[in-house]
């Protein structure tokens, strides 16, 4: 309503009231050239990035990742990134809150590998094909995978990719010696199928080493791949260690 509107502090939101209020200028520049980029909802059970096409306007409820590489959708999909993301993180009624200043800027990343770049095609294609046939979304999906009922060979399929992707990721930074020892286990998001507690707790401590370690030393970027959070009433930019 226009009465309202003329109360609006904001010179371009009281003028320009048909437009967008925020029109994130870093973001458009960021994934400029790109037909999609990868989204994580900024609240969720999951955690799980997913690629959109960049033809559409991004609800301010997801964070954006600048970038249409498969092996980064690995990277987030892994329970690495998923463990370190609920220590580093928030939650709103219990669902983790993901904030990319907290978890994916924090986060050293390791040498990106074909290896990666595989698993990350393989989730993508599988969990499509999978979506569309059950005409599910994301979160049902993912409840039937941590459901350990459940037996169907699509869901048994999708656990074994993200067990590749695992140990993909944890090849990449070096730490073979690890078992992840996959099965369901119980978490502050409930059961969910995942590597072993200790494991986790182990897996942690060495990001956190490494964090340290790479903060002692300020190295540069290995290459820069720009991430761009569509934060509500903010904008921000990182460089990734890919």
């Amino acid at each position: 309503m226009k009465p309202e509107r003329l109360k609006n502090n904001r010179k371009t939101y009281r003028d320009h009231w048909w437009q967008y209020a925020e029109k994130r200028p870093a973001m458009v520049g960021a994934i400029k050239g790109l037909d999609r980029v990868l989204v994580v909802a900024r609240v969720s059970k999951t955690g799980l990035p997913v690629f959109v096409s960049t033809g559409q306007v991004v609800s301010e409820q997801t964070v954006v990742f600048a970038t249409d590489q498969s092996v980064v959708l690995a990277l987030l999909s892994s329970g690495i990134h998923y463990a370190w993301a609920i220590v580093r993180a928030s939650s709103l009624k219990g669902d983790l809150r993901y904030t990319p200043s907290d978890v994916y800027e924090t986060l050293p990343q390791p040498q990106a590998t074909g290896r990666m770049q595989s698993v990350g095609e393989a989730l993508e294609k599988l969990r499509g094909v999978t979506m569309m046939e059950r005409q599910t979304g994301l979160t049902k999906l993912y409840s039937l995978v941590h459901d350990a009922s459940v037996h169907d060979s699509d869901i048994v399929a999708l656990r074994h990719v993200h067990r590749e992707i695992d140990e993909a990721v944890l090849e990449a930074y070096g730490w073979q010696d690890l078992n992840l020892s996959h099965g369901f286990y119980s978490t502050r998001q409930g059961e969910r199928f995942t590597v072993a507690s200790p494991v986790r707790s182990e897996i942690l401590d060495r990001v956190l080493e490494l964090n340290h370690a790479f903060h002692r030393s300020e190295s540069p970027a290995l290459s820069s791949t720009v991430t761009a959070s569509k934060n509500a009433g903010q904008e921000s930019t990182s460089d990734a260690l890919f």
